[in-house]
């Protein structure tokens, strides 16, 4: 009950905020030191002018990015994989801006979600 209370709490808080510091999405494809990650939803929030899909924004994975499952079990970079569902929180708050140009995040940590 505790842990139902937190969530909603730091859901709530993320609502009031305009800022965000994490996002979800679909592993579009992967580069030598980062990831790239289906967004549409997260530039639609920074940037109301924009009714864009299929937006992926840059995930800079770094040596101090934890990668793991939703279990809790670390993984590697090698064992992410394309369409593989993420969350990612950032090194830095997300504000909201205008989206003129690709969003480039640095990852703090990486939650590998299991396929259906």
């Amino acid at each position: 009950m505790k842990q139902f209370i937190l969530i909603i709490s730091l859901i709530l808080l993320t609502a009031c905020s305009n800022e965000t510091h994490s996002i979800y999405g679909e592993i579009k494809s992967i580069e030598a030191d980062h990831i790239n990650i289906e967004c549409s939803d997260l530039v639609r929030k920074l940037d109301k002018s924009k009714d864009d899909i299929g937006y992926s924004c840059a995930i800079k994975i770094t040596d101090e990015t934890m990668i793991k499952t939703q279990a809790g079990d670390a993984l590697t970079f090698e064992e992410l994989a394309e369409n593989n569902e993420v969350s990612v929180s950032m090194e830095e708050p997300i504000k909201v801006i205008a989206v003129s140009e690709r969003l480039t995040f640095i990852a703090k940590e990486i939650t590998v979600f299991e396929n259906k």
